[in-house]
């Protein structure tokens, strides 16, 4: 049996904190399936042990549920919730979402009947102060308020109230199609300690108190002790201190992405909003005493500091626990000559790691933000040649078509928050077919084709001759530095509705891609269609502002006009070399050069690791992989430089210190450095060979084998060795099944199993001379 459990309050529900005890027996050990979900963000244990959190975020009316399962023996048992309702919009829910518990359990095949009981949490006390302005509210509790053994079977809850049901509040939920979550314990390295003196008063301005306290006593005697902590990356997670303290000590953790002289400062330090506070408080009961927040956070640096007197204060154990997707135990590989190019392959990896966990996120710290852009641009790239299991992305394609607007419009950010930006709604219908070349899962395409339809619709009012015009009420959005990229942050509002080149360029490709993608659907009208109107604008630049190659163009107009194809002869060549002298012109190439160092930033000098996902592999197309690899090396270089375990935002460290939207050398270097490009819209096992080894001598690694779903079962694998020989390249591939590489001239076909064979350049292309099967295990390169 299962219920909407309504989420009680004494006062206004905003910032409640509320406890559920369910008792149920059983009469026999085994295994016990608990569904559950929630808002709006929730702890579920089992006799007292963890069992599950979320919620998995949702849209308003659709809630989903994640599973969690556990081996029970017979008698009684208690399953309890700390739920948080907080009532404010934030990226993984909306403010109009009312706080709810919802649990399944089941046995086997027969549901368990729970009896609920409900209180609000007596502890915790509203603070006012939210992480971020679009994350929920600071934590602040009174320990000693109540029983640390809630949780427990053979706690008292007689005094607590029968917790009421929602009876038609929504629809039953369903499966939100995620994995397990991963939680993954760490022992952050200590960086310093001490003793500390306040300066004012820890509950009138929290973040601000904290930072004004003196860890360096000097002539003042000390009032309580400090540490503070390095987790050697970002992440998302919750710590765990065990501490000995007298009773009514003032315990608080900040979190920061870095440093700020030396200190943890617990603000978000970009689009934190004017009250962020990303700080945990407690009051501690007396005694030796475990505590840990009930929201995950995120940072890399984390400062504890406890008021009392410092000679009655010992912090006896300090853990992290991260909160992940995907573990450290990825399919993928890449390994070459070049030791700079590794590591920076691995930061990629660890990036998108600390953006994954419901959803594949912008980052883990400032937003945990579901950006479409980011997801599907260089996260799916990234997520294709790094890991098997494609849930999280998948959720997220159908969740943008699911919170569209009602004329269609996919938004940008979802489901919690919505903002619509031109770019990246368009981006997400050449997505889909893409999608489909990596994975081979055609059913996606079929599910999401009329909202595809529908979306792109939506911009035909704001077509003119050559392309789209900018739409003064939406976020024109290409890039940040981008012409409109600082619209939103503006006092005046834009009022340009010039055309814009970029974003043109982006919508020719949303409609040879949906050409495509009907063609792939059979609908034969349809791609016709669309084609045609594809062919109409690419007349239409050609003929206009496209004629010939201009550096008036711009960067990012110039990268997408030589992607689109429309560029031949002398003209492509003058947009490659513009390209190049852009790119070599801007920081951190050259060192003098504007720097990005906010949002409010538009200028033409610049670069982002963002664009580079759409630039550097036109380059490498265009047999300029010496340049792009050397491009990896100084730019990507010049971050691990800094210090930084994930990257930047941007070229600069004023941003979000971990976004996986910056990891492109990551699938470039795997993709291009092995030369296996997945065609699997032509078919099982089919591969593209596109081999691009710049100045690399040698590389090896794996890739996941995908087989037409959003898991594959059995984490299998294509591996990838190639050593340089003179003019030539020797290969070997292994592949558990067969398949097919597709080079310019013809098509080979290998059964499964190891194969060897050399390559030779022929033009921009590859001709594969010899090929014979291997034994597996067999070093063919040594």
């Amino acid at each position: 049996m299962s219920d909407y459990l309504k989420v009680i309050s004494e006062q206004e529900a905003a910032d409640t904190h509320c406890l559920f005890r369910g008792r149920f027996e059983l009469a026999a050990e085994g295994w016990l399936t608990i569904r559950s979900c929630g808002a709006a963000w929730y702890e579920l244990t089992i006799d007292g042990g963890f069992l599950d959190e979320g919620p998995a975020r949702f849209r308003k009316g659709h809630p989903e549920w994640t599973e969690a399962r556990v081996w029970l023996r017979p008698g009684r048992h208690v399953l309890a919730a700390h739920v948080h309702d907080q009532r404010v919009t934030t990226r993984l829910l909306s403010e109009d979402v009312e706080g709810f518990l919802w649990v399944e359990a089941t046995s086997g095949t027969r549901a368990v009947g729970i009896e609920w009981r409900t209180r609000v949490h007596p502890g915790y006390r509203k603070t006012g102060r939210r992480l971020g302005c679009v994350l929920g509210w600071a934590e602040w509790c009174d320990t000693r308020r109540m029983d640390p053994d809630w949780r427990l079977p053979e706690f008292d809850d007689t005094c607590w109230l029968e917790a009421p049901r929602a009876r038609g509040f929504c629809p039953a939920p369903v499966s939100a199609q995620l994995g397990p979550m991963r939680y993954c314990r760490h022992d952050p390295v200590g960086v310093g300690e001490g003793e500390l003196v306040t300066m004012s008063m820890h509950d009138h301005d929290p973040p601000m108190s904290f930072v004004c306290r003196e860890l360096e006593c000097n002539d003042l005697p000390p009032n309580g002790r400090w540490w503070r902590f390095d987790l050697g990356r970002v992440m998302l997670g919750r710590p765990e201190l065990k501490l000995s303290a007298p009773a009514g000590t003032i315990v608080q953790v900040a979190y920061a992405e870095s440093l700020n002289n030396g200190r943890v400062y617990p603000y978000l330090k970009s689009g934190g909003g004017t009250d962020s506070c990303m700080l945990d408080t407690w009051i501690a009961r007396g005694g030796e005493q475990i505590f840990y927040p009930l929201q995950p956070k995120g940072g890399r640096f984390l400062e504890l500091h406890a008021l009392a007197d410092p000679e009655q204060v010992e912090l006896r154990e300090f853990v992290f626990t991260e909160r992940v997707y995907f573990d450290e135990n990825i399919a993928g590989s890449f390994r070459c000559n070049d030791e700079l190019l590794n590591r920076i392959w691995t930061t990629g990896v660890e990036t998108l790691r600390s953006c994954s966990e419901d959803a594949i996120t912008d980052n883990p710290a400032r937003e945990r933000g579901q950006w479409l852009g980011d997801a599907v641009g260089p996260g799916m790239d990234i997520l294709s040649v790094t890991c098997a299991d494609w849930r999280p992305l998948v959720r997220g394609l159908r969740q943008a078509a699911e919170c569209a607007r009602p004329d269609g419009l996919t938004p940008a950010v979802f489901p919690g928050t919505l903002e619509y930006l031109p770019s990246f709604s368009v981006q997400w219908v050449s997505a889909i077919p893409h999608y489909h070349e990596l994975s081979g899962n055609i059913q996606l395409l079929r599910e999401l084709y009329p909202a595809a339809v529908r979306n792109l619709e939506v911009f035909e009012p704001f077509r003119v001759v050559g392309g789209l015009r900018r739409n003064p009420e939406w976020w024109n959005f290409v890039d940040w530095g981008y012409a409109g990229s600082a619209s939103v942050f503006m006092d005046t509002p834009s009022r340009d509705e010039r055309m814009d080149p970029a974003l043109s360029l982006f919508y020719l490709r949303a409609l040879r891609a949906l050409a495509e993608w009907a063609g792939r659907l059979e609908k034969s009208a349809d791609a016709d269609g669309y084609r045609r109107r594809a062919e109409q604008l690419e007349a239409e630049m050609r003929a206009g502002i496209f004629q010939k190659f201009d550096e008036c163009w711009g960067y990012h107009a110039a990268a997408l006009a030589l992607a689109e194809g429309l560029l031949e002869g002398e003209s492509r060549a003058a947009c490659l070399r513009f390209i190049k002298a852009h790119i070599e012109n801007c920081f951190p190439n050259d060192p003098t050069a504007p720097r990005l160092s906010d949002t409010r930033v538009e200028a033409t000098r610049l670069i982002t690791p963002f664009f580079m996902h759409f630039v550097l592999p036109v380059l490498a197309e265009h047999g300029e992989m010496d340049f792009v690899q050397q491009q990896i090396r100084q730019c990507w270089g010049w971050m691990l430089e800094q210090g930084v375990t994930t990257w930047y935002e941007v070229f600069d460290p004023r941003w979000s210190h971990c976004h996986q939207w910056s990891g492109c050398p990551t699938w470039i270097l795997s993709r291009y450095g092995l030369g296996i490009h997945a065609r699997f819209d032509l078919g099982e096992g089919v591969y593209r060979f596109g081999f691009e080894p710049g100045s690399l001598k040698w590389a090896q690694g794996h890739l996941p084998v995908q087989d037409g779903t959003a898991c594959p079962q059995g984490g299998e694998t294509l591996g990838v060795k190639w050593k340089r020989q003179g003019g030539y390249y020797e290969f070997e591939i292994e592949c558990p099944h067969p398949f097919t590489l597709m080079t310019e001239e013809e098509n080979h076909s290998f059964a499964a199993g190891a194969h060897g064979f050399s390559c030779v350049r022929q033009g921009l292309g590859w001709k594969i001379e010899r090929h014979c099967p291997v034994e597996t295990g067999t070093e063919v390169i040594s």
